[in-house]
């Protein structure tokens, strides 16, 4: 597993360089804020920023910046500014990008390149020559990340790397490089989620329509959704998870509402089936304030089975 910084020779430098960047990642990439949840590229426009038509667009929390994004290119403007700045990608490709909340920070996921390596990128676009990677090992050629989730209080990372096609492995690493690839229950993983101050991580096996929890700190695990098909729409920063009933198409026939150890409860139930990419948790929060979701009268209890070792 590589270090994030170069291996200096001399023995004290290395100790300093190692404990620099620890805390920099502790106290400023990982610092807890809010809750974190895999962005799409926006099609909003900003009259601060160029109107640029190529690739996907990205804003940082508070638009300060905008990031342009095709497979090979990464292009970041600052507000009020026309010429933006180009990362040097290094031959690589991007296959995931997202700004942290709450600081003007981002992430992406690239690949490819040289070495053909899977690395999870840290960029500053205040010093965006400054790179803080972390490498994922023993992957087949051409995978590549498709989705994080950031427990930020603990400073874990989950990411959701693709092998082949609807065949996924996850990894997990922390601020102490510990990066390894952690086995679960499916190959075809739907969407992932963790809680922000604990490394309980959610997913689901799109095949057979289950929800799981993976205990990161004991290595136990359990099935967590009533009976029936569900897949996971994700957790809120009370640790409220939210999971959808499917139909064999995937199609969202209701949802749910639920905690750990105690269960999950309808929230809502459509009057013809719905597309799943279209519902997250921001939108199901939404409607819940807006009175179009409420709690339905009947409760479906999660197993609340102990753990199951990995």
């Amino acid at each position: 597993m590589k270090s994030f910084g170069k291996i200096c020779t001399a023995f004290v430098v290395g100790l300093l360089l190692q404990g620099g960047v620890y805390y920099y990642l502790d106290q400023v990439y990982l610092a807890p804020t809010t809750d974190f949840a895999v962005s799409n590229a926006s099609q909003e426009k900003d009259g601060n920023f160029p109107d640029v038509t190529e690739g996907r667009k990205y804003y940082s929390e508070g638009h300060k910046y905008m990031a342009v994004v095709t497979n090979d290119a990464v292009k970041i403007y600052t507000s009020g500014k026309k010429e933006p700045t180009k990362l040097d990608l290094k031959g690589r490709m991007v296959s995931y990008f997202e700004w942290l909340p709450d600081r003007d920070l981002a992430i992406m996921g690239l690949y490819g390149g040289p070495k053909d390596a899977v690395v999870l990128a840290r960029i500053d676009p205040e010093n965006p020559d400054h790179e803080v990677d972390t490498t994922m090992e023993d992957l087949p050629s051409d995978s590549r990340i498709t989705e994080a989730a950031f427990s930020t209080a603990t400073n874990v990372v989950y990411m959701k790397i693709k092998v082949a096609e609807n065949a996924y492995r996850i990894y997990r690493t922390d601020a102490n490089y510990d990066t390894r690839r952690v086995y679960m229950q499916a190959s075809n993983i739907g969407r992932i989620a963790v809680f922000y101050d604990e490394d309980r991580f959610f997913y689901d096996n799109v095949r057979t329509g289950d929800v799981f929890m993976f205990n990161g700190t004991e290595g136990g695990w359990r099935v967590i959704n009533p009976p029936g098909r569900y897949r996971l729409i994700g957790v809120d920063m009370n640790k409220d998870i939210y999971i959808a009933k499917v139909n064999k198409e995937d199609e969202v026939l209701s949802l749910s509402k639920g905690r750990l150890g105690v269960g999950f409860e309808t929230i809502h139930t459509f009057d013809s089936p719905q597309t799943l990419s279209t519902i997250t948790v921001a939108s199901i929060k939404k409607n819940m304030e807006d009175g179009t979701y409420g709690t339905s009268s009947s409760k479906d209890d999660a197993s609340d089975s102990s753990d199951k070792k990995k």
